[in-house]
């Protein structure tokens, strides 16, 4: 499990993701359009319930050609993006 970092994460340091371009094998969305993502080396993350209301994901097809990167955010978050896309996801990790 990564190392959860405080509230000033990024201002005194550098931020190292845990997960750096990493290819999905799946995606599943349950009935509020919230997702988890498992990665291709068996991780699982799910979007954070207080995120699922402000960025739904709209992907068209996710699937292996999906990078994603995790990294530690403030707060002890994380926070996820998609290559080729411009927007974040707060996320947790499953297992």
């Amino acid at each position: 499990m990564p190392r959860n970092t405080g509230l000033f994460n990024g201002l005194f340091n550098d931020i190292k993701p845990v997960v750096r371009d990493m290819p999905v094998a799946s995606v599943v969305f349950d009935k509020n359009g919230a997702f988890t993502v498992t990665l291709s080396d068996g991780e699982i993350w799910a979007q954070a319930a207080e995120d699922e209301v402000h960025h739904p994901a709209r992907w068209r097809d996710p699937g292996p050609h999906m990078l994603v990167t995790i990294a530690p955010d403030a707060m002890h978050t994380f926070s996820m993006t998609v290559a080729g896309e411009d927007r974040f996801y707060k996320v947790k990790r499953i297992r």
